[in-house]
């Protein structure tokens, strides 16, 4: 509480040497004394009659100012570790709790204002950098500019906070929530809307804490952890005055509020846990592979269109025998367009494509014939099996009636149910990634927007990438077997849809048209993240993941190229993961010792360059090594494995090559393709779950509709209404004081 000193202005007569006479004096004591007096009066609480004081009052746990910087940049940089232990793929959820808090005391106790902001946003630089570090292998410069524009929230968090706690003394217990919330909203809302390492991503397996999500979101966890290390933080700095006295004092209002949440969140959580809401749903079999993706295509690890093709296709089919209700594929595993509409374009159509998107029109045709083989192969899959499949692909379409004509590039997902011809239902991603997806001012401003386009690493090669936002959302329906032919509800919101709220929550409120009624039964979330190589990333999207699931009481199937795959509960459990049996990774050896005796032989080729018969002697030992060690050894792991035979044998025929120039960079690319794979079956034996495989479970659906699908976000509005607030209290206290400033000078002294 800020201590208001009553004062009384006596005046000061001098005497004849200008000095304060005895009078004077005494009259000045006794003011001082009528001070103290008076400031006692409006300090000390009310005694009850008869109640007497034990002994006097005393100060405890007030904290002096911190004068250095030297201390602030210690304790920021221990919250600084904590916030980067607390997420995937580390997981220490209870530095949630305490994370904050030695960077909250620097907020409040450091003497210099303008210090304090600095380190703030030292603070919020370091967590997206360290956080995100995994953005840096799709876009270096993205990553540098998103990373220094996030961090700006941190010093405006800092800003009302210390503003509340020097001014009016308020509890960091509720203004640090309310200041963390909103602009956690704020920075994940619009064009560069970034919802990602919310505190409350920390608790996704802290099942208990976050079924508060159905009620206020994932905002609403991280109200609670602000809450909790706002806290603790009052606790090593707010001066508490203790009375001594035979009646205790009121509990402070911060304690008392951080004890009706913390007790409320658990309560509430325990309950909502329960199994009587849920009944049985569909059977879904969701399907991985680990391709990783790379803007450079000769690196090693690519993957062609074809050995991508048929290994998701094997494992389709593997899943397949298991009898599920629905097999999901991943976003754009494959490389292609499977719409009608680009599957049946003329000639002069597809010239027209790739004339405005940068390809040569046998390269159209190319495509157009391997989407087809795609897309035919997977719809006799589904008509075979008679189990419909959800599969990402990319679309496109020549719209010469279009007003300029334009060719629109979509981001889908297609169904395919049995005994059809064509997709039975096809869903335009609405939530484009900013320059990942497209290039802003394609229409309202070319000119920026090729200049712009030059930037990026396709348009650098002369490629229009930009796909176009869809507009509808489309829901797919299919027919359970094991539930008697029963119909299902799906939405397949893609790839980063998956972390924007409002996607979810709109398929899952629909349209309104049947009031307290749930729109679909369960969400399909494709996505390749194939393109952030095996990065905390993969956890840290299946972390959100969670949170849509709880939000709107709905299971969520993932399927996802590199992982994570698997089935959320509608509380957030994670109740199947796809990942690598035990049997198949003691079977990972023997592939290991065939790669390391490939490239044995072929460190031995490459003192063998000049060629004759001592070269192709060894490099006929290399190929026989590959066709009858390295293959059967594959075959025995499995199948969806085969495409590891299948791109050295490629990489092993530029071997034969008459240049030595031609033999080395084959030799090197050979070389470079083994070392990949052998990382790569060591990166399978310590995190079976990025592993080539399927995962089938029975999905647990939710019929009630939520407050958070119903309303949305209108717990963190509120917040950024509070947080509002409290930078209005800033503004009109700064004008006031220079206004009084302005008024003393106008006067003049007196």
């Amino acid at each position: 509480m800020t201590r208001r000193k009553l004062n009384r202005t006596v005046p000061r007569v001098p005497d004849a040497t200008g000095q304060q006479g005895p009078r004077e004096r005494t009259a000045t004591s006794r003011d001082r004394q009528a001070s103290k007096e008076a400031e006692a009066a409006v300090e000390a609480p009310k005694i009850a009659p008869g109640e007497r004081f034990r002994s006097p009052a005393r100060l405890v746990g007030a904290q002096p100012k911190i004068q250095g910087w030297v201390p602030v940049l210690l304790l920021t940089a221990l919250s600084l570790a904590a916030c980067c232990l607390m997420f995937p793929t580390v997981g220490w959820w209870p530095l949630g709790y305490v994370c904050l808090v030695p960077w909250l005391v620097c907020v409040c106790a450091a003497k210099r204002s303008r210090f304090v902001y600095l380190i703030s946003f030292l603070f919020g630089l370091g967590y997206f950098l360290i956080n995100v570090y995994w953005l840096y292998a799709v876009t270096p410069p993205g990553y540098f500019a998103l990373c220094l524009y996030y961090a700006l929230f941190f010093p405006l968090v800092a800003w009302p906070v210390r503003h509340m706690y020097t001014r009016h003394g308020v509890s960091l217990a509720l203004s640090v929530p309310i200041a963390w919330v909103a602009a956690e909203y704020l920075r994940s809302i619009a064009v560069l809307g970034f919802p990602w390492l919310l505190l409350a991503h920390s608790q996704y397996q802290n099942l208990t804490v976050i079924q508060i999500s159905d009620l206020v979101g994932a905002y609403g966890v991280s109200f609670v952890l602000a809450m909790v290390n706002g806290w603790l933080t009052d606790l090593l700095i707010q001066p508490i005055l203790i009375w001594r006295a035979d009646r205790g004092t009121r509990l402070p209002i911060g304690s008392l509020t951080t004890l009706l949440v913390v007790a409320g969140t658990m309560i509430y959580g325990s309950a909502q846990r329960s199994k009587t809401f849920f009944e049985p749903g569909p059977t879904v079999a969701t399907v991985q592979h680990d391709f990783p993706m790379f803007v450079e295509e000769d690196r090693a690890g690519s993957i062609s269109p074809e050995l991508a093709f048929r290994s998701y296709l094997d494992l389709a089919r593997q899943a397949a025998t298991r009898k599920p209700d629905l097999i999901v594929l991943p976003e754009t595993p494959i490389a292609g367009y499977i719409n009608d509409e680009f599957l049946n374009a003329s000639p002069t159509d597809l010239d027209e494509i790739g004339r405005r998107r940068g390809f040569s029109l046998q390269l159209m045709k190319l495509y157009q014939r391997f989407s087809r083989q795609t897309r035919d192969a997977f719809q006799q899959l589904s008509t075979e099996t008679g189990i419909p499949i959800v599969l990402g692909s990319l679309a496109i379409e020549w719209r010469p009636t279009a007003i300029p004509p334009r060719v629109d590039a979509f981001n889908s997902a297609f169904l395919l149910k049995p005994g059809e011809t064509r997709p039975a239902g096809r869903y335009d991603k609405i939530h484009l990634v900013l320059f990942g997806e497209y290039v802003p001012f394609r229409t309202s401003y070319p000119p920026l927007y090729k200049w712009l386009n030059s930037k990026t690493p396709w348009g650098r090669m002369g490629i229009e990438y930009s796909l176009t936002a869809g507009q509808k959302y489309t829901v797919f329906e299919f027919e359970a077997a094991s539930q008697g032919g029963r119909e299902y509800r799906a939405a397949a919101p893609i790839c980063y849809e998956e972390v924007m709220p409002y996607i979810a929550r709109e398929f899952t409120r629909g349209s309104g048209e049947t009031p307290g009624r749930k729109n679909i039964d369960l969400l399909l979330s494709i996505s390749n993240d194939g393109w952030f190589l095996h990065t905390s990333e993969l956890e840290q999207h299946m972390a959100a993941a969670v949170f849509r699931a709880v939000e709107n009481r709905i299971p969520v199937a993932r399927s996802v190229n590199t992982g994570a795959s698997g089935l959320v509960h509608p509380n957030g459990k994670i109740h199947m993961r796809v990942a690598m049996s035990e049997e198949k990774m003691a079977l990972l050896e023997p592939v290991a010792e065939r790669l390391r005796d490939l490239d044995g032989l072929a460190e031995k080729l490459e003192g063998q360059l000049d060629g004759g018969e001592a070269y192709e002697r060894m490099r006929g030992e290399l190929i026989t090594t590959l066709m009858e060690g390295l293959d059967p050894a594959l075959q025995v792991l499995g199948t969806e494995f085969s495409y590891i035979g299948q791109r050295l044998g490629q990489l092993a025929a530029l071997l034969g090559t008459t240049t030595n120039e031609g033999r080395l960079e084959g030799l090197r690319q050979f070389r470079s393709q083994v070392a990949d794979d052998l990382q790569t079956i060591a990166r399978w034996k310590s995190k079976p779950w990025m592993a080539p495989g399927f995962g089938i479970a029975q999905a647990q659906c939710d019929k009630r509709l939520t407050i958070y699908t119903r309303w949305g976000d209108w717990f963190a509005q509120g917040t950024a209404a509070l947080f509002a607030m409290m930078l209005l209290d800033w503004l009109l206290r700064r004008i006031r004081r220079l206004s009084a400033t302005a008024k003393t000078t106008e006067g003049g002294p007196g």
